[in-house]
């Protein structure tokens, strides 16, 4: 992904840099504008700083609220817990107390027919006293005794039927009595656990509308969170392309000096013999062409430049099946960049300016790199080897030409045919 990121913010700069890097000309003009790119750069990485800042300390924000969201959310699941819990306790409860007044409906059904029973002796008994004259009936029994032994016992059994009815009256009170508070004391403990159930219910909804409204905020915050880590990450990459920019520019400056000097000491040397033969020009794999740039690798010319099966192909292909084929730089200049792309594989591309224009050139599928970001090549100096690395289809080289900077749209895109000889 950051490689990725890399590649895209990248292309974005190289597209939309006004940094032109002169790289070889005999015009002293070229060179000057080089402080003024510089100062470019430098502003853009000052730029990318502050960016860059006001981006962690938003991250640094968000993180800080996605902590306080996950502390609240933690929370209200414990509520939720223990609230699930007191529901299964109460609705438990409730269950058991439905099971009692079940049970208490059999007993209640039981007593009634106790009561019932009662009622019909208590109407004999009171039918049977007022049909036999009454309390005047129980002294007819007690003077009716032959002896006091009879009398005795006579008078006994007159005081335990009379003792029995008033104990079977006390009794019957005191049942009627039970059953009643009986109902109402299950009834009341009864709606008491339905209205705990109904307000733990109420809470479980409450906490529930709490932890999806605290779920959805999480969410925006975790997106945002993911869109300031991308946004971060595009201008570190940007600070990481600047950086280089910086290095390629300064590394241009030495080459400058190095070839005024250079340049000064051969005019010096000229002078002093009065000669004016030059030192010669170091052997190069191939011939320059009229533009300047020379065959980038030996081999079989396979692909073309424009419309193909596979899409617009905006180079062409050298393939060569030998072993460690060397791969060359097209015209001397800085290395622009170095690294590996999903797409081109092992890649490299050299910022030129031939006289006063500049282009880019770009050497893609190669198996290995030979030099590094910002480092100044000659015309013909090994840079890499050809390989198959990348969205590649066999060991070849692609290599574009771009007239002006290269940009993802690939509009300065150029036939390399047109350059160089094939």
């Amino acid at each position: 992904m950051k490689r990725r990121l890399m590649t895209l913010s990248l292309t974005a700069l190289l597209g939309t840099s006004a940094v032109l890097i002169p790289l070889k000309s005999n015009d002293a003009s070229a060179y000057g504008d080089l402080e003024k790119k510089k100062s470019d750069v430098q502003s853009k990485q000052s730029k990318n700083e502050t960016k860059r800042e006001k981006k962690k300390r938003e991250l640094s924000e968000l993180e800080s609220k996605e902590s306080s969201l996950k502390s609240d959310i933690e929370k209200i699941d414990r509520q939720m817990t223990d609230t699930n819990e007191k529901l299964e306790k109460k609705n438990g409860e409730i269950d058991q107390t439905k099971k009692s007044i079940e049970e208490l409906k059999a007993q209640i059904k039981e007593l009634k027919e106790k009561i019932e029973k009662r009622n019909e002796i208590l109407k004999d008994r009171a039918r049977t006293i007022q049909e036999n004259g009454g309390s005047n009936r129980y002294i007819d029994v007690l003077l009716g005794a032959k002896s006091f032994g009879d009398f005795i016992s006579r008078a006994g059994a007159v005081s335990t039927i009379v003792e029995a009815d008033k104990d079977l009256i006390e009794e019957q009170e005191k049942d009627l009595q039970l059953v009643e508070d009986k109902e109402t004391k299950l009834n009341e403990k009864l709606q008491s656990l339905e209205k705990a159930l109904k307000e733990l219910e109420e809470l479980k909804k409450a906490l529930d509308g709490q932890q999806k409204e605290k779920s959805k905020v999480m969410k925006q915050v975790k997106h945002d969170k993911d869109h300031v880590h991308a946004e971060l990450g595009a201008l570190e990459n940007e600070a990481e392309v600047l950086k280089r920019q910086d290095e390629a520019i300064k590394a241009e400056e030495a080459y400058r000096k190095k070839q005024e000097a250079e340049e000064k000491r051969k005019a010096e040397a000229a002078k002093s013999q009065n000669t004016g033969d030059r030192t010669a020009s170091a052997s190069k794999p191939s011939a320059p062409s009229s533009s300047g740039f020379i065959r980038p690798a030996s081999g079989r010319f396979s692909s073309g430049f424009g419309n193909r099966s596979l899409g617009n192909h905006f180079g062409v292909d050298i393939a060569n099946r030998g072993s460690g084929v060397p791969i060359y730089a097209a015209a001397a200049g800085t290395v622009y960049n170095a690294h590996y792309s999903s797409s081109y594989g092992n890649v490299v591309f050299i910022t030129h300016n031939i006289n006063g224009q500049t282009y880019q050139t770009v050497y893609a599928h190669m198996s290995s790199i030979k030099v590094r970001t910002g480092q100044r090549v000659d015309q013909g100096q090994v840079i890499g080897t050809m390989g198959n690395t990348g969205q590649s289809y066999g060991q070849h080289l692609h290599f574009e030409i771009h007239k002006g900077l290269w940009n993802n749209a690939k509009s300065n895109a150029v036939d390399p045919a047109n350059y160089i000889p094939l």
